[in-house]
């Protein structure tokens, strides 16, 4: 990741919360966040003329080969993700989609056939899908929250978790790389 980039990602996560009226330690909502960038969201079933064969291997038996994907049609964005997966990863999964358009990120190559449904998506490179990931867990849960609600609050990880639509894998990979763990903190 370039020099800087993840102080900028924190800075963006509190920035989309901020425009959105939110608290900087204030849970935002995937959901929330794509409607404000006019994102629509669309799970397999929303797409037009998608054949039953295609979306039994979406949904059934390739349902854990894919979590969600990006893409643009007439200047419009739309992120299909995957409706089989748990809550908390379809948040993760989302906000990973977003932090791609926000980077704005450019394709390396046009991949156009997500499990034999033809739409053309978009295929990153691996610094790219570093940053991607980088932001939208930062955006999910900022440092800021984490020290909010973790340190001052005294909130169990597993209560951090249900309140950010988080997994606990999640919420404490994001204490242990943002530092909150390590900051010896007092009233």
């Amino acid at each position: 990741m370039k020099r800087g980039f993840k102080a900028e990602a924190e800075r963006k996560a509190i920035f989309y919360r901020q425009l959105l009226s939110l608290k900087e330690h204030d849970p935002l909502p995937s959901r929330q966040l794509a409607d404000h960038l006019k994102i629509r969201l669309l799970t397999p079933k929303d797409i037009p003329h998608i054949t039953d064969e295609i979306l039994k291997v979406l949904l059934v038996t390739g349902k854990d080969n894919w979590s969600a994907a990006i893409y643009v049609k007439d200047d419009q964005h739309f992120i299909i993700h995957n409706p089989t997966h748990s809550a908390f990863r379809q948040e993760s999964d989302i906000m990973h989609e977003i932090a791609h358009l926000l980077c704005g990120h450019e394709l390396k190559d046009l991949e156009t056939a997500m499990m034999g449904c033809l739409l053309p998506l978009r295929k990153y490179d691996q610094e790219q899908e570093d940053e991607a990931e980088w932001l939208g867990s930062c955006l999910q849960l900022p440092h800021k929250a984490l020290f909010y609600y973790y340190k001052i609050k005294k909130m169990k990880e597993d209560d951090i978790s249900k309140l950010f639509n988080a997994s606990a894998q999640m919420v404490r990979y994001r204490i242990s790389v943002s530092g909150v763990r390590k900051i010896n903190w007092r009233r």
